[in-house]
């Protein structure tokens, strides 16, 4: 009794704090996901068996996945898979080609922006970024970031690209990143941000004469290609040369244009931001989201914080913190999209909470002025997100509190409405990554084997593609 009386107190607190910060038009939904049933609007065009790879559970952090992307002329599908395949697929289903790279991790993908190659990032002992012709999956080119980053084969700990983007000139910006953890506890992060042309000439490195020792894994670049952002994610309170949580470079990655420091908030020891910085088209504004829950946006030219945003406050129930994490920020038109993740206890991530977090698992919209227009709560975690125009895909998985595979499936919501398009449900797994083409034609998501607390496996490593049917 009296902890039902604390989690309905906490739930209309939540509700009451939401109604204050965003105002009574936010269309705030607690309620819980719908049923894997289709609106018809897509259809399948194909299922397809990607391989066999190892099967995870509830209580693992992070989670397989795999990468895709259409082509800019929504010609093509890119995927890269855990099993070390690249392959191609025209939107019609059609294999164009498949490619295996060998021993190394991918853990980046990208179209050039002329469409005419695929970039592919690995972590491996090299560190590889190479590209490859869309006519045959030929390699094109390859670059190491080996030689910046080094590399120890005995504690296993590689370079590897970790982040690809593209300009509008063809211009092709990569992150290069290597992780250590040592025998003591404490985390070494070690890094590197290049620009190579579309032949894979390098002409510009950040920092360039040293290393990174920040976590980095996430860039975004104005499509004139005079800027680029990244933010950081320290998760160890300790000294880093790069401490500012987010920075903005001018194109060439020569000069640091303006970096920023974000205030702390309680219970948190210091900000992470790793994922979800992002530029307007225009190169006018930046958006970054923080771990704790705050998003923001700010002035690329001088840095200026424009507006910020708690959607999903950590709070205090029952002697235990919990917080939904956020996640990612995409800027989708005149709007800033924001997306948070699985409830989790502050104090171990892998304990148990009183109540799921309200404002959990959900996307936020806002116009550029800091409006809420609309948000809507998925029932699982948003393990991606991609935007075309108006429309959004978005890969839900794995809820680790309330454990409901149903909820698991590729979604397709309109933006600013956020109204559901249409929903493809998975065969039981979580589904791990998404893409929309660019002219909203054509979706695809990943589907990943899980395995639940009794031991069952559910679900199969899986590419769905979909496409809008004709009315």
């Amino acid at each position: 009794m009296i902890m039902t009386g604390i989690t309905l107190l906490f739930i209309c607190t939540l509700g009451l704090l939401a109604a204050h910060i965003f105002g009574m038009n936010s269309h705030m939904s607690f309620s819980s996901k719908q049923s894997g049933t289709q609106t018809g609007a897509y259809g399948k065009v194909m299922e397809t068996v990607l391989g066999q790879i190892e099967v995870y559970n509830y209580q693992r952090m992070g989670f397989n996945k795999g990468f895709i992307c259409f082509s800019p002329d929504s010609r093509f599908l890119a995927v890269g898979s855990e099993t070390g395949e690249v392959l191609l697929y025209t939107t019609k289903g059609s294999l164009v080609w498949r490619k295996n790279m060998g021993l190394g991790k991918l853990t980046a993908l990208e179209f050039s922006s002329d469409g005419q190659s695929v970039l592919v990032g690995e972590t491996s002992q090299q560190g590889w970024l190479f590209s490859l012709s869309v006519k045959d999956g030929s390699e094109l080119w390859r670059r190491s970031s080996v030689n910046e980053l080094g590399t120890n084969i005995k504690e296993k700990t590689y370079p590897g690209i970790v982040a690809i983007r593209t300009d509008a000139a063809g211009m092709i910006y990569a992150v290069a990143q290597r992780y250590i953890k040592h025998a003591d506890g404490h985390n070494e992060y070690v890094g590197q941000i290049y620009k190579f042309t579309a032949n894979g000439e390098r002409v510009g490195s950040f920092p360039g004469d040293h290393n990174l020792d920040s976590w980095v894994s996430w860039i975004s670049v104005a499509a004139a290609g005079d800027k680029a952002a990244f933010a950081t994610a320290n998760f160890d309170v300790a000294k880093y040369k790069y401490d500012q949580n987010i920075y903005c470079l001018d194109g060439n990655l020569n000069t640091v244009l303006w970096s920023k420091y974000i205030d702390v908030v309680s219970p948190y020891q210091n900000v992470t931001m790793r994922t979800g910085t992002d530029i307007t088209p225009d190169g006018r504004y930046i958006t970054g989201i923080a771990s704790d829950g705050r998003c923001f946006l700010f002035d690329s030219e001088q840095g200026q914080e424009v507006w910020r945003r708690s959607i999903s406050q950590p709070q205090k129930i029952g002697g235990v913190y919990i917080n939904a994490t956020g996640n990612y920020s995409q800027l989708l038109g005149e709007y800033a999209v924001f997306t948070t993740g699985n409830t989790y206890n502050r104090a171990n991530w892998q304990l148990p909470t009183p109540v799921e977090h309200p404002n959990s698992n959900s996307l936020f919209v806002f116009d550029l002025q800091g409006k809420l227009m609309n948000n809507y709560k998925f029932g699982g975690m948003i393990e991606q997100i991609a935007a075309s125009n108006k429309l959004a895909a978005l890969a839900i998985g794995r809820n680790v509190r309330s454990k409901d595979p149903s909820v698991h499936g590729l979604y397709i919501i309109t933006i600013p409405e956020t109204q559901l398009v249409d929903y493809a449900a998975t065969s039981g797994g979580p589904c791990v990554a998404a893409a929309i083409s660019a002219d909203g034609q054509y979706a695809a998501g990943i589907e990943a084997p899980l395995q639940l607390d009794d031991g069952q496996v559910i679900g199969e490593y899986k590419l769905t593609l979909l496409a809008k049917k004709q009315r």
